[in-house]
């Protein structure tokens, strides 16, 4: 089921960017427990993964 991502865990996103760098999609693990850390929510390593592509990509760019 999809659920959209609010602005506050899109800023986390980010920050993990800038924190880390560029992540590829065997980072997943580590952006799962960056981001639960961040923002107390749960959410899959590959579906993170893909945000910060979408993110790096301009997808989001609207939004901020």
């Amino acid at each position: 089921m999809y659920r959209a991502y609010s602005k506050d865990e899109l800023r986390a996103v980010h920050d993990i960017i800038t924190t880390f760098g560029h992540v590829t999609y065997q980072d997943g693990s580590m952006l799962e427990v960056e981001f639960f850390k961040r923002t107390g929510q749960h959410r899959a390593g590959g579906a993170l993964y893909m945000c910060a592509w979408r993110m790096e990509n301009g997808y989001y760019d609207g939004k901020f």
